[in-house]
């Protein structure tokens, strides 16, 4: 039996894809009583107005960097599935030329030489998330929770509110670096079908027994930069033969179809 502090129920849901398609999933209502209460909303707008001093003028400073490295807007706006289905637009920082910042692979991969000097940076650092502030103040994000995709990346959706930071977050942080090493051939299909559902699994596990002290934890590990998956997938399966995947990071199967990528395309984010 669930412990008594979790709702758990399934719906099911259609969200607007950003194609224009209705997709239908399942929402995971399997929360912890902190996931879903009042109380951790005001513990994100507590926190977020405390750091402010620190945060806005590190906001302005990337801003003007943005602005001055490269032709373009400051901000990378996209539209994300948000708590129950319901889009939402997220904020980030751009991070690649205004030529290409509008499509990029299918697993938030860029060649190098799309990616501002100074986007570089701010990607290694998670920097270029920090604007998510702003969608925590509106109500739209928490601070910790399931990180928000795309509608075509939706394995299925939370009745909580998406997170800047969460488990599936710190486990496949270096997920970039490490999907890089993962054959060409086989990237969509493994980032699809065991990527997308391992990370799905992680946040489902931590949201349905998520608590303050939990979410504490998770802030101070993002902040520190302790991105081991260990402490949040300690039973993950091994990770891709002879590279330096995490943790977090599935075994690629021998039997993926041997096709090459085509028509999966999507904003920077």
């Amino acid at each position: 039996m669930p412990p008594p502090d979790t709702i758990c129920s399934v719906a099911a849901s259609n969200a607007f894809s950003t194609r224009g398609q209705s997709i239908t999933r399942a929402i995971n209502t399997q929360m912890s009583a902190w996931s879903v209460s009042s109380a951790k909303r005001i513990f994100d707008v507590i926190v977020v107005l405390v750091l402010s001093p620190i945060v806005a003028p590190l906001l302005l400073i990337i801003a003007a960097a943005v602005r001055l490295s490269s032709p373009g807007p400051v901000f990378f706006r996209q539209t994300r599935i948000g708590c129950c289905g319901t889009p939402f637009t997220i904020f980030k920082f751009r991070t690649m030329l205004q030529s290409t910042s509008g499509r990029q692979s299918v697993v938030a991969m860029a060649a190098a030489e799309h990616i501002t000097p100074i986007g570089r940076f701010l990607r290694r650092f998670k920097l270029d998330e920090l604007p998510q502030c702003i969608n925590v103040l509106y109500g739209e994000m928490s601070l910790v929770g399931p990180r928000p995709k795309i509608a075509e990346h939706q394995v299925g959706f939370f009745s909580c509110r998406p997170g800047m930071t969460g488990a599936a977050t710190l486990a496949f942080a270096n997920e970039e670096e490490s999907l890089a090493q993962v054959p060409m051939p086989f990237l969509a299909d493994y980032y699809r079908e065991h990527i997308l559902p391992a990370k799905f699994k992680l946040d489902s596990d931590y949201m349905a027994r998520a608590t303050v002290l939990s979410d504490l934890r998770i802030l101070i590990r993002t902040a520190l930069r302790r991105w081991s998956a260990h402490t949040v997938a300690p039973n993950a399966p091994a990770a891709f033969p002879a590279t330096r995947l995490s943790p977090g990071f599935l075994a690629l199967p021998p039997d993926l179809p041997d096709q090459q990528l085509s028509g999966f395309q999507e904003h920077q984010g």
